[in-house]
């Protein structure tokens, strides 16, 4: 099978159905070992109210995530709702840092499921070449569709770079009044791309991004070997 081949390939940030499972399992788990049985159905009344009033008060963002694709807006108002429910109980820092480790933790299975792994491995051709292609080409799709713009790829045989030049994710948190929550994405990249690092015979670097106050999110995904050393950089 080629890498073309494959059901995600081209497609923007999906979740496969497989993966999806798992990463609720994932999140009830780190939420019910951290609050509780009772503490977890607590929180999630506070999400089901507070995902009533985010709709209410901002139905401008919810319309503009429901543009993007399919359950933009019911995931907008699932993260802004249990961000909110949290803050709550416990206050908005430790909300965000509560947030924060549980997307490093569901990348575990989350960023294996969205490079379709199991099966990229076995395409024809080099790994890193099949890598390059299907990050070429689901970030060619989410630009396309908005979620986050590109200002084009530089592309070699041992490096795929690009600048992600808006990032709708944190436009949206921001709109729905939760701008503590943007970088989530960026810690979940962190968490995630190490952990493919070496099947895929990639290393990951990215020194900036928006969320966290830079003028971009400037990806680097070069051929195993060929990094600089600055990996504690990335953001």
């Amino acid at each position: 099978m080629k890498v073309e081949e494959l059901s995600m390939y081209g497609k923007a940030l999906t979740m496969p159905k497989k993966g999806l499972k798992k990463q609720q399992k994932v999140v009830f788990n780190f939420l019910r070992k951290e609050f509780g049985l009772f503490g977890l159905f607590l929180i999630m009344m506070g999400v089901k109210k507070h995902t009533k009033r985010i709709k209410k008060e901002y139905p401008e963002a919810i319309l503009r995530a429901e543009s993007i694709g399919k359950d933009m807006d019911k995931q907008l108002c699932m993260l802004g709702g249990l961000f909110f429910s949290i803050a709550d109980k416990k206050g908005k820092k430790y909300a965000k840092e509560f947030m924060t480790k549980m997307f490093m933790n569901v990348a575990s299975v989350s960023m294996p499921a969205i490079y379709q792994l199991d099966e990229l491995i076995k395409c024809e051709g080099d790994v890193f070449d099949n890598f390059k292609k299907f990050n070429r080409a689901m970030f060619t799709e989410i630009d396309r569709i908005g979620t986050w713009k590109n200002s084009g790829f530089y592309e070699t045989e041992d490096l795929l770079e690009f600048k992600v030049t808006s990032c709708m994710n944190m436009e949206l948190f921001e709109a729905i009044g939760c701008p503590e929550i943007g970088t989530l994405g960026c810690d979940h990249d962190l968490a995630g791309f190490p952990l493919i690092e070496d099947v895929v015979n990639c290393e990951f670097r990215r020194p900036c991004t928006l969320a966290k106050g830079g003028d971009c999110c400037h990806f680097f995904f070069h051929r195993k070997g060929t990094a600089p050393n600055t990996a504690y950089l990335n953001k």
